[in-house]
């Protein structure tokens, strides 16, 4: 089942680009500012939290040399692609029941397609703080040159987790409804707003083996910490073994249920 699904998306790929470029156009067809929108919420965003820990925690000093505004977006940024994927990307199919209804478009497309049209946003965004960076005499190193593979593990992961959940969502809403409550958890937990070496050790095992945990800190490495994120192993190897239940779960999934997600959409 699993090299049926990959020859799914390799046979459909260009359908799976088309698609998710309409995905992306149809978000923000109809508003005045248009593509603007892509980088206006998470400006606010990072703003109101930078202000908060500045002024109000007062907590805002420079990390390994770097702004801390610089940390905080490398951190938020990728925090908005993932908070879709654990609420809307858990649910994908009933977000596109015009196509989960069609005969002979494979269901492993809807995650795949989804998924690359909010990693196109993050690239955006990932871009965008490059050049504010450069434009406050913020350089990029070496290490930057590893984000497109942290964003292509990403996409995997993201991908696996949609396939994973998206049939459950689809026949128990009461399931999509929990997913769509893990947002706001996973956000203040997983390292978005604090360090993570500020943790005792215990709490530190165990947030290795919280996902977003482990892409927060990935692009922070190719942004602040200025190290080979594969380096890390003791970060890596528990996100591997999440990515590896993961990837089962989703196959296992998709194999017994996506004959059923039609009849119940």
């Amino acid at each position: 089942m699993l090299f049926s699904i990959i020859r799914e998306n390799w046979r459909w790929r260009h359908q799976v680009w088309n698609l998710a470029k309409i995905d992306l156009v149809k978000t923000y067809r109809g508003a005045a500012l248009g593509k603007l929108w892509l980088f206006a919420k998470p400006a606010v965003y990072i703003f109101v939290f930078w202000f908060a820990l500045r002024f109000g925690i007062r907590s805002s000093a420079d990390v390994n040399g770097k702004p801390f505004l610089l940390w905080l977006a490398a951190g938020v940024f990728p925090w908005f692609f993932m908070s879709d994927m654990i609420t809307t990307g858990s649910d994908v199919y009933r977000r596109y029941p015009y196509l989960v209804n069609r005969i002979k478009f494979p269901l492993s497309l809807i995650s795949t397609f989804y998924t690359l049209s909010l990693l196109i946003i993050m690239a955006c965004m990932m871009a965008f703080t490059v050049v504010v960076a450069a434009i406050f005499g913020i350089h990029p190193s070496v290490y930057l040159l590893q984000l497109p593979l942290v964003m292509a593990i990403m996409f995997v992961f993201w991908v696996a987790w949609s396939m994973m959940l998206s049939p459950l969502g689809a026949i128990s809403r009461d399931f999509a409804k929990l997913m769509k409550t893990l947002g706001t958890p996973f956000f203040w937990l997983s390292g978005i707003l604090f360090r993570l070496d500020s943790l005792p050790h215990a709490a530190r095992v165990v947030m290795a083996f919280n996902p977003v945990s482990w892409c927060v800190e990935a692009v922070r490495d190719c942004f602040v910490y200025d190290i080979w994120f594969w380096t890390q192993w003791q970060d890596f190897v528990p996100f591997l073994i999440v990515l590896a239940v993961v990837a089962l779960l989703a196959v296992h999934n998709y194999r017994r249920l996506h004959t059923e997600v039609p009849d119940v959409i």
